[in-house]
């Protein structure tokens, strides 16, 4: 079975980077490569939400909406009110919503840049429940959306399939 890593690319409202996520195989860690600068104070938490951005028709203060993108991928119906689901990082990754990154691995606020690598044991590129083809929302510190974009790459051990998307 081939490696997967895909990319998303954000270049939105002055923030500039990327999102850079790797898997060898479906029994393995997904490596996640955080590469964003000129966040200011402006963002805070950040997901993959259920559904990927619509075509640029849409105009882009609603590209972001829930109608659009959805809630957060949730496929194992986590209940992120019940006062056990983990505040922040520390827990066991299968603990959280699959697409709750900024509570898994720490939130952006009060971050200008952010370079960083985590390991996930609960963010697959493979299968059913896998985060390739959905979005990627970066939000204000209040929780509102900011910023969202779609996969821009997938790339395997012996091929790359380019994939359309827009990040706004």
């Amino acid at each position: 079975m081939d490696r997967k890593e895909v990319s998303a690319l954000v270049n939105m409202r002055g923030v500039k980077g990327y999102f850079l996520f790797r898997q060898d195989s479906p029994f393995e860690v997904t490596k996640l490569r955080v590469n964003l600068t000129n966040l200011g104070s402006r963002v805070g938490p950040y997901h993959i939400h259920h559904f990927p951005t619509p075509p640029m028709r849409s105009p882009p203060q609603t590209t972001c909406s829930n109608d659009n993108v959805g809630g957060h991928w949730n496929p194992f119906g986590m209940d992120t009110k019940d006062p056990t689901y983990p505040s922040g990082p520390g827990s066991t990754h299968d603990r959280y919503e699959v697409g709750d990154l900024s509570a898994r691995h720490g939130s952006l606020e009060g971050k200008a840049v952010m370079e960083a690598v985590f390991t996930d044991f609960n963010l697959p590129l493979f299968g059913q429940n896998s985060i390739v083809g959905r979005s990627v929302v970066i939000h204000r510190p209040d929780g509102t959306r900011f910023l969202c974009g779609l996969w821009m790459s997938m790339r395997t051990r012996h091929r790359l399939s380019i994939w359309t998307g827009t990040c706004r």
